[in-house]
């Protein structure tokens, strides 16, 4: 039996409302009963970082041949991909937890229609200078100060959430190649880059299955009264810096297991909440999913080979009685 049940048990535990501020509207997904982390509005509402049953990928993780493989450090100019190079190294051999390949590329529909890099950003705005909070210079990791988790103000560090960022708005593509099969569940958080704070967005997560057909899309929308959850987060410019830590997430579920890739992209809304239509650059933290690692079951291949057999041995005395 699929951990469908297993998940729906320890994701039920929510650890407070991600929606405090803007009101959020999520629509098309279905078979959401079963996970068990869905509030009244469709949206999800379960922190899934402590969730250690679940693989991950970090996306700060050191480049590796084996085991998890992320995109390593955000230090310019050392943190930027070119997504339109099917053959890139470094994007094509990112990995989970499990050694699960995640490919990270552009749908191949927008590969030289927009700008086709994504970049490695740690989320911070000040850092620790030895003895006070101060601005980051030049040759600080590339960051931004989004909505995202951040280390304690008390560690004395800038590092917060490794982050990976489209500033074209894609959709980014997320293909999961050596899986023991498709997966059942893809989660991550998510916010629109902007230079002005608390912006509003929508969000849209697309699965496909292994044939490339489309399975769904999860819609997330935020909109007044209240601060959005895209742009800066103010509070982490303050002395010390406080993390907002309220990004919203997205992601997908399908009960049958059939999730083979998925398209990400991000539209902005205006100051009403309403969609401008445009795409907006957005980043996400790490993911999160849940593989499909059924078996078949052992009586199936049995009576497959039990059929053959039978069908051989009636065909074997069949010819025998025409001779």
């Amino acid at each position: 039996m699929r951990r469908v049940y297993l998940l729906a048990s320890i994701l039920a535990v929510a650890v407070g409302s991600l929606r405090a501020s803007p009101t959020f509207a999520c629509s098309g997904m279905t078979g959401l009963s079963g996970l068990g982390t869905v509030g009244g509005d469709g949206c999800f509402t379960t922190n899934f970082a402590n969730v250690t049953s679940l693989d991950s990928l970090n996306w700060g993780a050191p480049i590796s041949t084996s085991g998890e493989s992320g995109l390593g450090s955000a230090v310019p100019p050392n943190n930027q991909y070119i997504l339109s190079n099917p053959n890139d190294p470094v994007v094509d051999r990112t990995a989970t937890a499990n050694n699960y390949q995640v490919q990270v590329q552009l749908p191949t529909a927008y590969v030289g229609t927009l700008a086709n890099y994504l970049t490695r950003m740690d989320d911070f705005a000040m850092i620790w200078s030895g003895s006070s909070w101060v601005a980051p210079g030049n040759s600080s990791p590339d960051s931004f100060a989004g909505h995202f988790n951040s280390a304690s103000p008390s560690a004395q560090t800038p590092d917060g959430d490794p982050l990976v960022a489209l500033p074209s708005g894609g959709p980014l593509e997320l293909s999961f190649l050596n899986a023991p099969g498709p997966m059942s569940g893809i989660w991550f958080q998510i916010a629109a880059l902007s230079g002005d704070a608390n912006t509003y967005f929508t969000a849209s997560v697309q699965a496909f299955d292994v044939y490339g057909n489309p399975l769904g899309t999860y819609t997330l929308s935020e909109g007044p009264p209240g601060a959005g959850t895209g742009g800066q987060c103010t509070s982490l410019s303050s002395v010390p810096p406080a993390p907002c830590n309220d990004a919203p997430y997205v992601g997908f579920y399908d009960p049958e297991g059939r999730i083979n890739s998925i398209y990400i992209s991000v539209i902005g809304n205006n100051s009403l909440g309403v969609s401008t239509g445009v795409p907006v650059g957005f980043a996400i933290d790490s993911l999160y999913m849940d593989e499909t690692d059924e078996a078949p079951e052992p009586a199936v291949p049995l009576m497959i080979a039990g059929g053959l057999a039978a069908m051989a041995l009636y065909r074997r005395k069949r010819l025998a009685r025409v001779g």
